[in-house]
Parts: C-alpha cells; structure tokens; sequence
C-alpha cells in the first residue's frame, strides 16, 4: 500500500482507511502477493537443493538426498521461468505507479525515445551520466514499452524527487543475476537429475546456490525499498517528514544492536543447517 497508495481518505494531515478491500487490494498488490510466494518458493527450492548436494558431497549413496535433490530441483525448473514472467509484469506495473523507481533502476538519466538497456555501468549521480556504459540500443524502451522507439522518462523528468541510483541500479542486476543463474541451473539439473546421478562438480554448484534465493530477495528488497525513495508513502508522505528525533547515538546503539543480533542468529542457523545436511537423516 505504501508503494501504491489506494482506498484511503484524508481527515486533515491524517491518513484514514476509507475502503479496507481496496487498501489491501491496491493496484500493486497482486504482482507484489505473486512476486514474494514465487520467491519464497525459488528461495526453499533452492535451500532444499543446495542442503541435499551438500549432504551427497558427504555420502553419495543417501538416496533420501538423491530423491530431495530431485525435487527441488524439479520445483526450482517450474518457478523460475514463472518468476521472470511475474517479475516483468510486475515491472511494469511499476512503470507506471512509480516511473522515477524504474527510471532509477536502468539508470536512465535523460528522458528519451528508443533507450539503451544499460547492461552495466558506474551510475555518477553528480554528473547524471553512466561513466563505463555497456549498451544495448533501444532494448529499455522494447522490454519496458514493447517498442524500440517509444520514449521513456529519465530521471531528469522527477526532480528533484530522485532515488539514489547507484544502490537500486546495482541491486537490481543483483537480482536479475542470481535469477538468471537460478534458472540456468535448475534447468540444466532437471536435465541432467531425470536419468543420472549428479557429477561431483554439479552437486558443488547447488550446494554454492544454497542460499541464493535469499541473496536475490534481498536485493530486491533493496530495489523496491531505496527505489520509492524520497517517498515513505508515494505521493503523499515523504520520508522526511516522517523520520523522528531520536538521536544520532541512539540510532546507532540501536542498528548496531540489531546487526549483532542478526548477524549471530543468521552464522547459528547457517552453521546448523550444514552440520544437519552433513549428517543426513538420523534414524
């Protein structure tokens, strides 16, 4: 709804639910609902896989590991290709409710007709150019428009209400990387996993995408999160105006808290989860 805003009254400065279904039900809710279960599915597919190759590093006979393997690996060959057709739609949906966030993430500085997709570059926010550029004319406005010479805002059309770019343009190769790579995998696995057992350098390559599903999560959090910036509610509530008046010690006593605790939970479940893989099933 942040991202979206719908179905609300304004009672002053106040912000009112007018209409419950339409709130929960705003106009980006359906990509974003199916974006996050396809991810959490990716995510578990992958974890399941990874955990299962890992464990037939360790015995290559567990046929329980063998048949998880499978399975996962069957479900991961579903769900990719499905992610990367909801994600499209949901990009552009966000095309149109927040054009400054996509805008953002291919780094498109100057509104303009037929736009290059900008496979890589070094976002330099000062100048409002990309240094180092790897293009590919016109492909911006084909995926994003569905035509090679239809114009598309730049950055220069939402001052001076522009998000950082450099994090959202990084991030999101991030995830589109790891997505690509996910896919590939899966794919060639189901392949190779339907009538031979997996090679030795296979089962390295799921066990070192075991937590991949995570790391493009978290990276799309990063885009969408960053990416609406300077907006805590688009369009109507800007982060600044929302940002309280705890101080700078405090802040950081409290983030540094949080990183620690985290930080020991997340090492914890990691070292479990592979010292269980490593043992296999216990009778």
């Amino acid at each position: 709804w942040m991202h979206t805003p719908a179905g609300h009254v304004m009672d002053g400065d106040a912000l009112i639910a007018g209409d419950w279904l339409e709130v929960i039900c705003n106009p980006s809710f359906p990509y974003r609902f199916a974006h996050m279960m396809l991810a959490s599915g990716l995510t578990a597919s992958f974890l399941v896989a990874g955990l299962s190759a890992w464990r037939l590093l360790k015995e290559s006979a567990d046929t329980g590991a063998m048949k998880t393997l499978r399975t996962a690996t069957l479900a991961a060959a579903v769900l990719a290709p499905v992610q990367i057709f909801v994600g499209d739609l949901h990009g552009l949906n966000t095309l149109e409710h927040q054009p400054a966030k996509i805008a953002a993430m291919e780094a498109i500085w100057k509104t303009q007709k037929g736009a290059p997709l900008v496979l890589f570059a070094i976002p330099n926010e000062l100048a409002g150019r990309n240094d180092y550029a790897v293009e590919i004319p016109k492909l911006a406005s084909f995926v994003l428009k569905h035509d090679f010479d239809a114009e598309l805002k730049g950055l220069d059309a939402f001052v001076p209400d522009i998000p950082p770019v450099a994090p959202v343009f990084f991030a999101f190769r991030l995830m589109v990387g790891v997505g690509v790579l996910m896919l590939a995998l899966a794919w060639f696995g189901a392949w190779w996993l339907r009538k031979r057992a997996p090679p030795r350098w296979l089962l390295w390559c799921f066990a070192g995408m075991t937590f991949s599903g995570w790391v493009a999560t978290l990276a799309g959090w990063i885009v969408t999160e960053i990416g609406r910036q300077p907006w805590l509610v688009t369009g109507i509530l800007r982060t600044s105006e929302a940002a309280g008046r705890v101080g700078e010690a405090a802040l950081g006593a409290s983030l540094t808290g949080y990183a620690l605790v985290y930080g020991v939970m997340l090492l914890a479940y990691i070292v479990t989860l592979t010292d269980m893989a490593g043992k296999g099933a216990q009778p």
